[in-house]
């Protein structure tokens, strides 16, 4: 049987879970990110840059999925139809 109350308070927690997990864990792999970035070798600057544009981008989106698909479930298990048996 349905229940979009407890599937909506499911999504409500594991939503708050990963924006806290994404607030606490940002700043790190950010400073991380950045530390790459002051290296001084001047032969592969722009290498560098390239790829941690490349790994901001990376970890932004792995975020962002983890926000899509639990959405797209929620979507599916409210309007998702059981057979009707009619006994």
């Amino acid at each position: 049987m349905q229940d979009p109350i407890r599937s909506g308070i499911i999504l409500i927690v594991y939503l708050f879970i990963i924006i806290a997990l994404y607030i606490f864990i940002s700043s790190p792999f950010d400073d991380m990110v950045t530390s790459f970035e002051d290296i001084d070798s001047t032969a592969s600057d722009g290498y560098i840059e390239t790829n941690t544009a490349i790994a901001r981008t990376v970890f932004n989106m792995i975020f962002a999925g983890l926000a899509i698909v639990p959405i797209a479930w929620f979507i599916v298990e409210v309007f998702k139809t059981e057979p009707d048996w009619r006994y």
